[in-house]
Order: C-alpha cells, then structure tokens, then sequence
C-alpha cells in the first residue's frame, strides 16, 4: 500500500455536511509540511472557508496559502474556459470558442461537461504538460457530494468507451491510467461516527472499487473524544442495573446513548470496509486555522506521520 502523501491525486469524498473540504485543507497543509509542493481544488467552496486559511480569498485563480501549499476553487464555467485553453493552447482561438454566447449557451447544455472541465483541470495539475514535470508532487482534489462525485469519476472511463478517437478520448485514457493506478491515485472516504453517512460510506466505497478506483483507508471525522470522570462511570453502572431512568440522569443517559450509537456505527464501518481508519476529533467553537492545525496533527498521527518534521 502507498502511502498517501506519496500519490499523485487524491480524492476526498464523501455525504454532504461530512466535512470533506476541511479533511481535504488539513491533508493539504499536512503534505506541506512534509515538504510535498502541494495543490487542494476545492468545489465551489463558500466564504466561510476563508477563516480556515487565514482570511486568504479562495476562487478560481491559485493563490499559496502557506510554503509549499497552493489552493484554488473550482467554479464549473471558469474549469471549462481554463481546461478549454489548457487544451488549445491558443488564446485567440480560445476567444473565438468561448467569447461566443451561443457556443457557451451550447457548452452549457452539454450534459457532463461542466464537471469533466472540473475534473480535467484538476488532473491536468497532477499529470502536467507534454515532456514536462508536473508541477505539483501532490493534488488533492475536493469532490462534491457522493452521488455527484460518483458520477464525475466515472467520466474519463465513460468517454473512453464511447468516443472511438480523437483529442478528447486521449485526455480522458490519460485520467483513467492516472485514476486507476494505486500507486498513483487513491479516493479517501470522509464520513461521521453515525449509521446514514456510514451506510452510504460502506456503498460508495463498493461503487468506487467498481469503477476501478483504490480506497486505502478511510477518514471518521467529528469524533467525540470521551470526557469520563469517576462519578459518570459510577452513574454508568447504577443506570446498567435499573429499569427505569431517574430524570436528573437522563442528559448522561442520551450521552451514553449516542456514544454506543458512534460505537456501533464505526464497528459496522470496520467489519464493511476493512481497511485503516484515520479518526478526526469534533472541534468545538467552529473552525479557524489554529483548530485546522490541530486536525492536521490528528490526521498525521492516524497516518502514521510527524506533522512538525522540522
């Protein structure tokens, strides 16, 4: 298994509301500091992820926001004029296709287009230019949510099977050898401690491994970290042994109700999809970039890696 800040691309998705923009600027920041030159393409990302990279505007254009560390957000229409002219290579030819209003109302209508441009300007970063390097050593590339993001990676293999020639079928071939090469391309899962996001977590994984891409392990976000004193463990045993629930303990009773829930529901995780779990603790008091380095430390502990190597 390779190790994950040694892909090419990773593929952060996962349910709405799990917390995949955040896991995909804590992964980034975390390959940074690993001396990775380093690109997150966010989704359409709102303004309150600005306080995660110290109030930086994030949009269409790559701007660092931190040594070694770039970020763009990806907007459906500005990937395609952008992955139009990465593939013409002509600004005026570009100008002539895309200044056009009935081409763009055209390319509009294109069913799949706006997130083949998304995907294709995300892997064009991973896989460069003709002879050259890429320019960065990794890419990580936020998806939308589940169902959505399902259906963009399974573009590059659906254009391969029905386009028969031609420049569009070679950049999607291109796509496919980088998204189905473990060694190169990895999807990690984000998910919460809870039985709907895990279930949908356990089926994507199944669809992912059927369109042929690797999922090495899997990120359980928001998890509670256990605040357990003597007098709770006391209570826990009284209530073990009643049949009836006093009222004053009933606020420790949904606690310990909801933690064997988030039990429960990793255990299943664990049984269904049997790889490592990385464990993301729940931040309290929202999210900034003080509480992002802390994530950052828990998902270089649960990767097995030093997040300040100095």
């Amino acid at each position: 298994m390779t190790h994950l800040i040694e892909k090419q691309f990773v593929v952060i998705s996962g349910k709405g509301g799990c917390g995949r923009t955040t896991v995909a600027l804590a992964l980034g920041r975390l390959c940074a500091t690993q001396r990775k030159r380093t690109l997150v393409c966010l989704n359409n990302a709102p303004s309150r992820y600005f306080d995660i990279v110290g109030d930086i505007a994030i949009d269409a254009a790559i701007r660092p926001i931190a040594p070694q560390l770039d970020v763009v957000n990806l907007d459906p229409r500005a990937s395609q004029e952008e992955y139009g002219l990465q593939i013409l290579k002509s600004r005026t030819l570009h100008r002539l296709i895309f200044g056009s209003k009935i081409v763009r109302g055209f390319l509009d209508a294109v069913p799949g287009l706006a997130e083949w441009a998304m995907l294709g300007k995300a892997t064009f970063h991973a896989l460069g230019h003709a002879h050259t390097e890429p320019e960065y050593n990794i890419v990580i590339f936020d998806s939308p949510a589940t169902g959505h993001g399902l259906d963009i990676l399974a573009l590059p293999r659906a254009i391969v099977s029905a386009v028969p020639t031609g420049r569009m079928r070679d950049e999607a071939m291109a796509r496919c050898e980088l998204l189905e090469d473990p060694e190169r391309c990895e999807v990690v899962p984000v998910t919460l401690p809870e039985e709907m996001p895990v279930n949908e977590t356990i089926e994507s994984v199944a669809v992912i491994r059927k369109i042929g891409l690797a999922v090495e392990r899997v990120v359980v976000n928001r998890v509670p970290v256990p605040s357990r004193s003597a007098a709770f463990e006391k209570l826990a045993g009284e209530m073990a042994v009643r049949s009836e629930i006093p009222t004053w303990a009933l606020p420790a009773a949904a606690a310990m109700s909801w933690e064997k829930v988030q039990q429960e529901s990793i255990r299943l995780l664990s049984e269904q999809v049997p790889v490592p779990q990385i464990c993301l603790p729940n931040i309290l008091g929202g999210l900034d970039e003080t509480s992002l380095l802390s994530l950052v430390d828990a998902l270089a502990k649960g990767a097995g890696l030093d997040s300040n190597p100095g």
